[in-house]
């Protein structure tokens, strides 16, 4: 872009002088055509100089407010799937299943307290009668669903979606397998492309963002959260848009 904008200028300063020199050799008629082709190049080169500053401007602003709304999207997404897990045992990677869990699933609520105990095998081993132990009782006061306690205004069936126009796709949602010794633990991905995030922004802007590694930046391809290959509910954005993952 950059580069396409100072030839433009250069060829129109070329343009500008050549004019100069000649415009005593010319004719009125001919002075007057050339006048107006110079005053349409003028304006060409202020509007081609003026979109190379405004048009990342803008682009950084759209990308900002959609980036934010789809942290907020993953993050709800990774909430849905840590209630999952905690009850059934595991992620998964159906949104009408993780949807319908949401909906009828509930929590307990416990409450531990420590009381003190006779320890009989101490006991008996010494054959006394005087020692204690201290052990942790968990009581069950109830129960709560999952959509009270943490989706009460959310269609979790529609996170998948995004939520502004101008994107394509959809944000995928995987499940995997990691191995720890002999243990089986579940994982979850979720990725949404900043392609299809900013797929009506320009090319070129879009292109370098791909690219992009900076600590305030979002790196790479994607906005992802949870890892397929170790354990891990963490998204790749920086601290700025932890506001966005709370809302």
């Amino acid at each position: 872009m950059f580069t396409s904008l100072i030839i433009s200028i250069v060829l129109g300063i070329i343009a500008i002088v050549l004019v100069a020199l000649f415009a005593n050799k010319l004719s009125k008629n001919v002075n007057r055509i050339i006048q107006v082709v110079l005053f349409a190049c003028i304006a060409f080169f202020c509007y081609k100089l003026w979109m190379s500053i405004d048009e990342p401007v803008k682009f950084e602003k759209v990308k900002e407010e959609r980036y934010s709304k789809v942290v907020g999207q993953l993050a709800l997404l990774r909430d849905a799937q840590v209630a999952h897990k905690t009850v059934t045992g595991v992620y998964t990677n159906d949104i009408n299943k993780l949807a319908e869990f949401v909906e009828t699933a509930k929590f307990a609520l416990t409450q531990k307290r420590d009381v003190q105990v006779v320890d009989e095998e101490r006991n008996r081993r010494f054959g006394v009668s005087g020692y204690m132990k201290e052990v942790t009782i968990v009581d069950t006061l109830g129960f709560r669903s999952v959509k009270d306690s943490l989706f009460k205004k959310i269609n979790v069936r529609d996170l998948l979606n995004y939520n502004f126009e101008g994107a394509t796709g959809k944000i995928k949602m995987e499940t995997g397998t990691f191995y720890d010794d002999d243990a089986e633990i579940s994982t979850f991905k979720a990725t949404a492309s900043k392609s299809d995030i900013l797929a009506d922004q320009p090319k070129k802007l879009v292109k370098a963002e791909l690219k992009v590694k900076a600590v305030e930046a979002i790196d790479g391809p994607a906005i992802t959260v949870g890892d397929l290959d170790e354990i891990s509910t963490a998204g790749n954005w920086p601290r700025k848009y932890a506001t966005a993952e709370k809302n």
